[in-house]
């Protein structure tokens, strides 16, 4: 065999690390614990030792004052998929940063990113310019059982080739993206929120009165589940153009009175699924773009 996989190591002794890369060179899977972790940092080894390691598992850091190990990822330069869980982290990156142009470029290899129980993460990281660009190749983003988590990200962080969005049951997140970062996601595919119950709206209000026309190119599928506080995917009179938007599936919503306030685009809509919902109030212009889709259809296959 040419490469090994190593889904759980239970040893927290920086040797048999070492000795465990020496014997499987070509490993690309890793689980760490918090002592694990702390003997990696300790430990001294060529820079070129986790070269293969693509999938690393960062677990149970259980303490009071635990915080995320942002040195350890430039040892592993070629990283794509990052899963943390089950741990006391309030924040993913710390606000202060000592090389940040370092941990940058690590960040900016991860493909793949997936937080799940974190009960104390109040943030992935705050509002910090050089880090706001960090994540601009992440493809994947799935973020569930984080109950403190307050906002996804900062105002102006960017996601330019996230394809996949999925966040479950986040009970503290009001706002899922500012209209800023919602104009990143133009490689968007997959967009699917459930079960966060304070979430309010989609893609909030910045408070700088400016009405802008916001894009997703590539959005083909909508879920929005059992969000009983969502009243709107966006208050404000953003214009919003949904070429690719095939499917619409919004379930137990009560509080959903419209989708929009601005001008909105669906050409291609097929599907609009609800449940619970004040369907005469879902912005009628959900349905009213459902018979306009249907008349185009009509309108091709006639001429």
């Amino acid at each position: 065999m040419h490469s090994y996989k190593v889904v759980k190591k239970t040893s927290s002794q920086a040797c048999f690390l070492l000795i465990g890369f020496q014997i499987f060179p070509n490993l690309e899977d890793l689980y760490l614990e918090s002592k694990d972790a702390s003997a990696l940092l300790r430990s001294l080894c060529p820079q070129d030792f986790y070269d293969k390691l693509k999938v690393l598992n960062l677990f149970c850091f259980h303490d009071a004052h635990a915080t995320f190990p942002i040195d350890l990822l430039p040892r592993f330069p070629k990283m794509e998929n990052l899963i943390v869980g089950c741990s006391d982290f309030k924040e993913l990156l710390p606000s202060r940063l000592d090389g940040v142009e370092k941990h940058a470029i690590v960040l900016s290899s991860i493909r793949h990113l997936e937080l799940d129980s974190l009960p104390c993460l109040e943030h992935l990281w705050k509002s910090n310019s050089q880090l706001d660009q960090a994540l601009q190749t992440l493809g994947t983003l799935v973020v569930q059982n984080c109950r403190s988590l307050i906002y996804l990200a900062p105002s102006r962080a960017s996601f330019q080739n996230l394809t996949n969005l999925d966040v479950r049951n986040c009970k503290g997140l009001v706002k899922l993206v500012t209209s800023t970062t919602a104009k990143s996601l133009a490689q968007l595919t997959i967009m699917s929120i459930k079960d966060c119950g304070m979430v309010t709206e989609i893609v909030a209000n910045e408070g700088d009165g400016i009405k802008d026309e916001i894009v997703f190119s590539k959005l083909e599928i909508l879920e929005l589940h059992r969000l009983p506080s969502l009243t709107s995917f966006c208050s404000e009179k953003h214009s919003f153009d949904f070429p690719s938007l095939v499917e619409v599936t919004v379930r137990q919503c009560p509080g959903m009175k419209f989708f929009s306030n601005g001008a909105l685009s669906t050409p291609k809509l097929r599907s609009v699924n609800l449940t619970k919902v004040e369907k005469k109030n879902l912005n009628t212009t959900i349905q009213q773009l459902s018979t306009q889709t249907k008349a185009q259809i009509a309108e091709s296959s006639s001429s």
